[in-house]
């Protein structure tokens, strides 16, 4: 979930689908926060909303793929 995206932003959108997921019993989807403000106070509101993980831009492939590996359904 990109963080800075027009009309809504992504801790926005996060909040709705979590709200959505909560109002129809549905798991939850794993959340990724991809930005570049990834200062302490900015990731610790991406977690509030319902992020599970940051990856930080530029994005590093390896950690981008360990992160996605890690939030994962096996």
């Amino acid at each position: 979930m990109d963080i800075q995206m027009p009309h809504l932003n992504g801790v926005e959108a996060t909040r709705r689908i979590r709200a959505w997921e909560a109002a129809h019993g549905r798991a939850s989807t794993p959340i990724i926060a991809l930005s570049a403000n990834v200062m302490a106070h900015q990731v610790e509101s991406y977690r509030e909303a319902g992020m599970n993980e940051v990856v930080e831009k530029p994005i590093d492939l390896s950690r981008l793929y360990s992160v996605l590996d890690a939030l994962a359904p096996r």
